[in-house]
């Protein structure tokens, strides 16, 4: 029985069109992510909840109905992206530097909208309300 063989000569050539790939998932996940974070920011101020700071009602609505869905999202392309870089790598592609670079901003800015959600999540928890309280 023959071993397993890695033909690394293909995954190379296969990767060296990872260039543009890698650019597009990353424009994608930052843009994504910018969008998270500005939602993330504006779910936790109050006033965005009320009609005293004059946000419009269609806004409120947009981040209230998808802003879990748009995070679930991003997950998953984050995860997508991973891959994607892990396979550069492994190639020993030139682009896989900055697929690491890449990866950790993109995963730093994920958890930057994890803390910002947990933050407002615990002071509600710590102050008595419930979970997602916003007033109304």
């Amino acid at each position: 029985m023959r071993p397993l063989h890695f033909n690394t000569t293909s995954l190379r050539k296969q990767s060296r069109a990872g260039g543009p790939q890698l650019i597009a998932g990353a424009i994608l996940n930052f843009t994504i992510l910018g969008v998270l974070i500005l939602f993330a920011s504006l779910r936790e101020q109050s006033t965005f909840w009320t009609h005293a700071g004059h946000w419009p009602i269609w806004l409120r609505e947009l981040v209230g109905s998808s802003f879990y869905p748009l995070l679930l999202l991003e997950l998953l392309f984050l995860m997508t992206f991973s891959g994607m870089c892990v396979r550069l790598l492994n190639a020993r592609c030139p682009t896989a530097t900055s697929a690491v670079v890449f990866l950790l901003l993109l995963w730093t800015l994920f958890v930057l909208v994890v803390v910002i959600i947990g933050a407002n999540n615990l002071d509600s928890l710590i102050a008595g309300r419930p979970l997602h309280w916003h007033p109304q």
